[in-house]
């Protein structure tokens, strides 16, 4: 059975979500479960195939299951597209409150949202829908089509990665300070951020966001396991 880590004591309860690994069986679903429940956690992520094993225990309550999609390529084809409404339409039916869709860069983001922003509210509705990508792979100059993008396909909520650990070259908090710099009040999303085991890079986007965005901080999410 796998082990879980929950690092709760690095991130307050009211941004803390739970992130549910690809590989879990009911039992360790179940144990999940309990520790969302037992952390008033709002949010838990898991794939899509974990759904409808978890819906029957959160029915009722107030955490909402978003199902994770991945499309890792730099642009996103047309059949990848009508490949993942199928799919998030039937984790929807399986009881999900939203998806979260990792893409591989600001380009397969405005591709997707070329294709699917006119059926936004019709695939979505009453639904969430994160946008999920490594913030390493975002360029200084690519934030203002970015946030567009995330508007023109009225996301909830845009959630950071870093997918490469390069020590100090990694440059962690320069990437969200460039992104903190560069957010629009227009941006009606919120930020969230999958960090895996580096409690340092979660202590450094709440600190920045606290600093130059504090607005921000009630909608954040920072996702431990």
């Amino acid at each position: 059975m796998m082990e879980s880590e929950f690092k709760f004591d690095e991130v307050p309860n009211t941004n803390a979500a739970l992130w549910c690994g690809a590989d879990l069986d009911s039992g360790e679903l179940a144990r999940m479960v309990q520790v969302a429940v037992e952390n008033k956690t709002s949010v838990m992520s898991v794939v899509p195939a974990s759904v409808g094993v978890v819906w029957p225990w959160l029915e009722g309550t107030a955490i909402k299951i978003l199902a994770r999609f991945y499309f890792p390529e730099k642009k996103i084809s047309e059949q990848q597209v009508s490949d993942i409404t199928v799919r998030i339409n039937a984790a929807f039916k399986q009881g999900a409150h939203g998806a979260q869709v990792f893409l591989g860069g600001p380009v397969a983001l405005s591709e997707l949202v070329r294709q699917t922003h006119m059926i936004r509210d019709d695939l979505f509705f009453a639904k969430d829908l994160s946008i999920g990508m490594d913030i390493g792979g975002v360029g200084p100059n690519d934030w203002d089509r970015l946030f567009a993008d995330l508007r023109k396909i009225n996301a909830s909520s845009v959630l950071f990665v870093m997918t490469r650990d390069l020590g100090a070259k990694s440059d962690f908090a320069a990437r969200v300070f460039g992104m903190l710099d560069a957010w629009s009040d227009e941006n009606k999303f919120d930020v969230h951020f999958m960090l895996g085991g580096h409690p340092m890079w979660t202590e450094q986007a709440m600190r920045l966001i606290q600093k130059m965005r504090p607005e921000l901080m009630s909608g954040s999410r920072f996702f431990v396991y």
